[in-house]
């Protein structure tokens, strides 16, 4: 990896981001979880009177659904924020006509995409905060935190959330397109990856989805790392399975995205 790629790419991100994005667009993302959250509250409160189904404890390993709901939502905002603005950095310098001058730059692109995903991450994990701290008003309680278990669910996340960032972007490279693909992904991720209800309530064919995809098993660290019900080796058994399915998206990813920028640049000549 090189470092002054690296270095470079966070500095020119972190610059667009501080001039071309207005406040308005973080409180927009922020506000997305909230809606989310009170609609869970609403649904739990008003239409099911409070009730759970008596598989759910079984299914989740906790009897707090407000809890189980707010963490689902605040993996979900982690993972659109960052899959989102990382899968869409070469379909935007495509748009503004810089492509080609990034092919002809010492372009790294380990470097490139790292850089991106690092800048992210730490903008999203304060966005994550707030959003977290709206939830307790909603009902979020942590039963059982570890902190070590913590920083090795983060650590996966963002692994897992970054492969999966290269294949979308593979998507849109190729497509061209961005609102197309990403809508239809993260409406995906939200209906087969376990946000607001078990994924067990799913066909099995949904189930299979899911169980692909890293942010449901990220989603189940994460939950065991703020509500329990989950053992050391369970814990231990998801994590080994987070890491080698994001890279499987990871080494997936580079090669089949090195070969659809040739295709891109093809098509902007032709």
């Amino acid at each position: 990896m090189d470092l002054k790629v690296l270095r470079a790419t966070i500095k020119k991100e972190f610059q667009i981001r501080l001039r071309a994005y207005p406040v308005d667009f973080m409180l927009g993302c922020i506000l997305t979880s909230f809606y989310t959250v009170f609609g869970a509250w609403m649904m739990y409160h008003y239409f099911f009177g409070k009730r759970l189904a008596t598989d759910f404890s079984n299914l989740t390993g906790t009897s707090d659904y407000m809890s189980y709901a707010i963490v689902g939502s605040l993996v979900y905002m982690f993972v659109v924020r960052t899959c989102l603005n990382v899968s869409r950095r070469l379909i935007t310098e495509l748009r503004e006509g810089t492509l080609e001058s990034l092919m002809l730059a010492p372009f790294k692109r380990t470097s490139y995409f790292v850089g991106n995903m690092i800048l992210q991450t730490i903008m999203t994990l304060g966005e994550t905060a707030i959003a977290m701290v709206i939830g307790v008003f909603f009902g979020l309680k942590i039963h059982d935190f570890c902190f070590w278990k913590f920083v090795i669910a983060l650590i996966l996340s963002i692994y897992g959330f970054f492969g999966l960032s290269l294949i979308l972007g593979c998507v849109m490279i190729y497509t061209r397109d961005t609102y197309i693909s990403q809508n239809t992904l993260f409406t995906a991720i939200f209906l087969v990856c376990g946000i607001t209800f078990p994924k067990e309530y799913l066909p099995g064919i949904l189930q299979f989805v899911g169980n692909i995809i890293p942010v449901t098993d990220c989603l189940t660290l994460m939950r065991a790392d703020f509500l329990g019900g989950l053992t050391n080796g369970r814990f231990i058994y998801i994590a080994m399975r987070i890491f080698l399915v994001g890279s499987v998206y990871v080494f997936t990813g580079f090669p089949l995205l090195k070969q659809l920028e040739k295709i891109a640049l093809e098509k902007m000549e032709g």
